[in-house]
Parts: structure tokens; C-alpha cells; sequence
């Protein structure tokens, strides 16, 4: 999304984002925060692009209903702009980020758990909606209990950056602003390909360029992905929480992660030298 700014900051903004882009980051993501900063600094009338301790504190100020994390966000990407200013010969305040406490604590599936979750996911059989996401969605488990990806990046996955012949997927503008190639165990890798077998005979009356899709083409949904994932819980007489308490889809993998990037990296080594 293009955004205008009106400061006397905005020229400035502008070069930041192109420089953070440049850089790999995601930069244009940011905009809100140097939007709201604009416009405080517009509305000071401030008379050059030089962030005063009084213009940062008066925009670090938590604002209503604002959660910690969104404001550590928007006052981090204010110290940033400020520390770019000061290389470019502004003498700029850098505010300091209000600590954040994480207040979830993921949840930990034990081994017969997430070999129920497995169990119930094989005996998931189609609804009265065709064009349910259902067939897709013992695939989307494992993949993301077997490689440690967020469902954002599983769902992004496009049908041609999954290499079933040398078993590795491929996440295009990640996170990071970067792609990885994530490799696959021989077990998982054959049951993608159990998918694809399902998948090739889909209607696909839309364009399905996405690896899951439903039988129409159109991408499976995140809150579609979340849905079923608490009915796979129920089924397997896995309490939840409720909103925001858990288990979420991010905690098949969180045991297992370290485990998991340690396997990647040694299978990507073994495949480079062999």
C-alpha cells in the first residue's frame, strides 16, 4: 500500500522504508506507525526532521485499548527511523521500547496426544459442503508438526515450490522478507504425495495456484485451518481454552523446534555433499 506523508519528516520516511525493503524487511508493513508519527509531527508544525525527546515521548504515550505488543511495535519503529536521522546528520532522540511480557505459555503435546490429533485427522470424512477444506487438512497437520512452519507460511505454499521428487518445500517472502527452503522427511514427503494424488482430482473450477486448496481451487482459509483444528481437539478429548488460551496450530511443532531446525540443516547438508 502507497502512502503520502505531509511532514517535513516525509521525504525522509520514504528513503527509510526503501532502505529497510532493500535490506530484506518488510518494511511497508511499518507504514501505519510512520503514518500516525506524520501526523503528530504535521500537526506540532515541527520545523525540521529532527525527533526532540518531547515529540518521541508525546507519540510513545500508550494509547486506549492498545495492547503492550502493538505499542513496543509502533515505538520501535520510531527509535529506528530516529537512529536513521542521526546517520544522516539529524541529532535525533531514540526512544526507548516499553517492555513486553509474553503472557502465553505454549502448550506442550505429549507423544499419545498428537498420536490422537494423527488418529483423528485419518478418520475425518467429507461434510455435506463439497467444497470442503477437509481433505487437505490431515496434510496441513503433519506438515506443520513436521517441519516447524506457521500456518501463514503452510497455507502461502504454492503447488509449483513443493519439490515432492527431492522432498524440500520452498516459503517465498517470509517473515524476514526472505525465502527458505525448508526440507522434508521421507515419510512426510509421501504423504504430500498421497495429497497430490487427492488434490489433481479436484473440479478446480478457479485458478489453484496454492498447494492447499479446497476442491474448487480457492485457497483454504486461516479461520477454515483453525476451525477444524478444534474439532480435531475435541474429538481427541484435548480440552481448550477458549480464544487466545490454546492450544493453538503453532504448538504441534513448539517441542519439537529445535529438534526440527537441527534435522533441516543436517539433511541440507547431507543432500548438498551427496
Amino acid at each position: 500500500m502507497n502512502r503520502s506523508y505531509y511532514s517535513v519528516f516525509g521525504p525522509y520516511i520514504v528513503q527509510f522504508i526503501e532502505f529497510k525493503n532493500s535490506l530484506g524487511y518488510k518494511y511497508k508493513t511499518a507504514g501505519w506507525a510512520l503514518s500516525s508519527f506524520d501526523r503528530l509531527a504535521l500537526e506540532r508544525d515541527v520545523p525540521e526532521p529532527v525527533v526532540t525527546k518531547e515529540l518521541a515521548d508525546q507519540y510513545c504515550i500508550k494509547r486506549p485499548n492498545e495492547t503492550e505488543k502493538t505499542r513496543y511495535n509502533r515505538v520501535s519503529i520510531i527509535s529506528q527511523f530516529a537512529r536513521f536521522l542521526c546517520n544522516l546528520g539529524f541529532r535525533s532522540y531514540i526512544a526507548k521500547c516499553p517492555p513486553v511480557k509474553n503472557t502465553y505459555t505454549p502448550y506442550i503435546f505429549s507423544k499419545k496426544q498428537v498420536q490422537a490429533i494423527f488418529g483423528v485427522c485419518d478418520e475425518l470424512t467429507l461434510t455435506r459442503n463439497r467444497n470442503s477444506s477437509v481433505l487437505a487438512i490431515p496434510i496441513l497437520i503433519r506438515l506443520l508438526y513436521g517441519t516447524g512452519i506457521r500456518i501463514s507460511e503452510a497455507l502461502s505454499l504454492a503447488y509449483n515450490d513443493v519439490d515432492l521428487q527431492a522432498e524440500y518445500l520452498i516459503l517465498r517472502d517470509t517473515k524476514n522478507g526472505r525465502d527458505r527452503m525448508v526440507p522434508l522427511s521421507g515419510s512426510l514427503a509421501e504423504v504430500c504425495r498421497e495429497y497430490m494424488k487427492y488434490r489433481d482430482q479436484f473440479p478446480l473450477m478457479k485458478k489453484a495456484d496454492r498447494f492447499f486448496v479446497k476442491p474448487d481451487g480457492s485457497p483454504m482459509a486461516t479461520n477454515s485451518a483453525y476451525k477444524w483444528f478444534r474439532q480435531i481437539l475435541y474429538k481427541a478429548n484435548i480440552p481448550h481454552g477458549g480464544r487466545a488460551q490454546g492450544p493453538r496450530l503453532h504448538d504441534l511443532s513448539y517441542p519439537n523446534k529445535n529438534n526440527i531446525q537441527t534435522f533441516m540443516c543436517n539433511m541440507l547438508i547431507e543432500r548438498l555433499y551427496t
